[in-house]
């Protein structure tokens, strides 16, 4: 079965990771498996160089002529571009007749192309909605926008939300955060929740650094500064930041503050990282800390948990559904300092705590949310459909 996981385009986000992941698993599972990019022009060049090397890659705009290629980005939003729209009419033309049986798809701006294939070309597929236009919309965008401006763009964006919903085949999601709003949409449309995967440890450390972690790509929405009022909370508290920042600027800037405010010897940006020095990271933390809710699932708590590394995220997100409160973990709302504060004191003074929460998250893994179990989902939607 010839399967391709469609993106938009390359970044160094969890949606990019999870979509090279599969390729590579399904491909180990026997399955004839491409990624499919619709842009070669990424987010960030060269994302994810390791991981790249091991897949066949597919960019579907190298098969346009150049005037079809341009974009920019829409006013306001910070990724939707002119592309997400143009390459409906040309894109599907690109794709070869019979190239694929079927498509999982990432993202609901990707949906749109997906959608014109399946209309051009005959091929069927699902979609991972991680976050639905009229949410990302209403919590990224809200705030900058009042009154008719903002009604409009909501009603535009649920009525986007809904047709993708009528022309996938199943949405996919990594937790029930949204599946309200997909009822409400299409109360008929199936309902997948298939939770990313990762390839946990085989034996896990047993001794952690006086660390705490921090894993994310970096920009302005992910609010860096509030781990300020972390320290305020806990002088002692060591943090290392590690993820490429988008915005260079933006980076300086915050490594300016941490030298004005006198925090150098509490906070490390480290910024990008390889695959072998980021498990390492993993390993050595006491814990992996997140304060930005990421709503459609929050990948780097279950990466922390296949190397072994208990964590405190906050509650709501898709990985919350993997595991236990208070066992696996610790789940807060978003940004209550006091308990985040409470709960980090509380491993930092206590790391055998730490590693015994960190270890029955990576059992929780070991035994749920490999890659290989998460394929066979994926390869189940595929082949049901294509019988």
């Amino acid at each position: 079965m010839k399967i391709g996981i469609l993106i938009d385009r390359l970044n160094v986000g969890g949606v990019e990771k999870i979509a090279i992941q599969q390729v590579k698993a399904l491909r180990d599972s026997g399955e004839d498996a491409s990624l499919v990019v619709l842009r070669r022009k990424g987010v960030v060049q060269n994302a994810f160089p390791e991981l790249m090397k091991e897949i066949p890659v597919i960019y579907l705009d190298d098969r346009l002529i150049p005037l079809f290629k341009f974009s920019c980005p829409f006013p306001l939003f910070h990724f939707f571009s002119l592309f997400h729209i143009t390459y409906c009419f040309f894109i599907p033309f690109a794709v070869k007749k019979k190239e694929f049986d079927y498509f999982i798809v990432h993202g609901t701006y990707t949906a749109f192309s997906a959608i014109a294939i399946k209309w051009i070309r005959k091929i069927p597929f699902s979609v991972f909605i991680w976050d639905p236009i009229s949410y990302i919309v209403e919590r990224v965008y809200g705030q900058k926008l009042a009154g008719l401006t903002k009604k409009i763009l909501l009603l535009t964006a649920k009525h986007l939300d809904k047709f993708i919903i009528s022309n996938t085949d199943v949405i996919l999601t990594g937790g029930p955060a949204h599946n309200g709003l997909f009822n409400n949409l299409n109360p008929d449309k199936k309902i997948l929740e298939i939770s990313p995967g990762v390839n946990p440890l085989k034996k896990i450390a047993l001794k952690k650094e006086d660390y705490i972690l921090m894993v994310t790509a970096w920009k302005s929405g992910k609010n860096p500064e509030y781990i300020f009022e972390l320290i305020k909370r806990i002088p002692k508290l060591r943090v290392k930041m590690v993820g490429k920042w988008l915005d260079s600027e933006y980076k300086k800037e915050f490594e300016r503050k941490i030298k004005k405010i006198n925090l150098s010897k509490n906070i490390e940006v480290i910024g990008e990282v390889n695959e072998k020095r980021l498990a390492k990271y993993y390993q050595e933390a006491v814990l992996l800390l997140q304060t930005n809710d990421d709503r459609g699932f929050g990948m780097p708590a279950l990466e922390a948990a296949g190397h072994g590394t208990t964590f405190v995220i906050p509650k709501g997100q898709g990985v919350c559904n993997l595991f236990s409160d208070e066992i696996d973990g610790f789940y807060t709302k978003e940004k209550d300092t006091k308990k985040i504060a409470e709960y980090l004191n509380l491993l930092i003074e206590n790391k055998q705590l730490a590693l015994k929460m960190g270890k029955h998250a990576w059992e929780t893994v070991k035994t749920h949310y490999s890659w290989q179990k998460h394929t066979e989902k994926l390869k189940n939607i595929a082949q049901i459909k294509r019988e």
